[in-house]
């Protein structure tokens, strides 16, 4: 039996523009991918064996009763496309909220197939990886691609490394809010609030942000109705709804000004849970 322990790392978006849907009935977007430091802690636990078996403990209360884990469609996805036979088990920590547009289940089923890569002497590229990792969701091949920010195209399978940031942030979701990624491309399909040009170039400059880099999933979001948040939001140097919702990412200049809209989250009660983090620079 082999171990090998991954850090599976959230991402938000930063500005994400919807520019139609497809015939395939998925959508066309344009956005910036960035990790952020909070991150979900997977132990794997490795044997070859003749027949496929996978056991995943951790995560019990995110899944929906039948619902597949979307590590299990991973790993069974790695046998299938390699023939190699295996025994995993999987624990899982849990700290990435469910449904907030963090990616987390998808990042959970890149770290699975990037540790099953090496656990059984890389039978495939980074490229190809990414390749087959499309059919698990739009975004896990930006959790594969070896950036810690990237532009994404396409489905956001298209994916061009830009230059990183470092500085502190908050992800904001409020108490009871969940946003189903599917449901919340059909309202904004039917509500038509989005522009179909596509983002500005990428700078580092994050006060040129709020300028540049809207949400068109900012539309649909409950929280933007909050009077609370919208203080808040003011007073970021950057907010933004993260993917389609329901978290919500504010940037600040330092940790002082960072840990005192923290304390005037945690003041507001048990409406809001509140993470501090940081944009990454690194994959690692």
């Amino acid at each position: 039996m082999t171990e090998i322990t991954r850090n599976s790392y959230a991402k938000v978006n930063i500005g994400l523009r919807i520019l139609g849907r497809r015939p395939d009935g998925f959508h066309d977007i344009d956005t910036y991918f960035h990790l952020i430091d909070l991150h979900d802690v997977i132990h794997l636990s490795f044997s070859k064996s003749s027949c496929l078996s996978i056991n995943i403990t951790g995560n019990e209360s995110y899944l929906e009763e039948g619902k597949t884990d979307l590590m299990e469609k991973s790993a069974r996805l790695f046998s299938l496309l390699s023939g190699i036979s295996f025994h995993l088990e999987i624990a899982i920590e849990k700290n990435i909220p469910f449904q907030a547009g963090l990616g987390g289940g998808s990042g959970n089923a890149a770290s699975v197939l990037d540790a099953l890569n090496e656990l059984c002497s890389f039978p495939f590229s980074r490229s190809e990886l990414e390749r087959v990792s499309l059919s698990l969701g739009s975004d896990v091949p930006f959790f594969l691609c070896g950036c810690a920010a990237a532009h994404g195209q396409g489905r956001g399978e298209l994916l061009s490394p830009v230059v990183p940031v470092s500085c502190p942030a908050l992800v904001v979701q409020h108490s009871g809010d969940r946003v189903d990624t599917s449901l919340a491309f059909r309202q904004l399909d039917m509500n038509g609030k989005r522009r179909l040009s596509p983002l500005a170039p990428w700078t580092t400059d994050i006060r040129c942000w709020k300028d540049l880099y809207t949400n068109d999933f900012d539309a649909i979001q409950p929280v933007l109705e909050n009077s609370g948040y919208l203080n808040e939001r003011e007073k970021a140097v950057y907010a933004s709804t993260s993917g389609s919702g329901s978290s919500q990412i504010l940037l600040y200049d330092n940790n002082c000004e960072l840990n005192k809209a923290h304390d005037r989250f945690r003041a507001l009660g048990s409406c809001f849970t509140v993470w501090k983090t940081n944009l990454r620079n690194n994959i690692h």
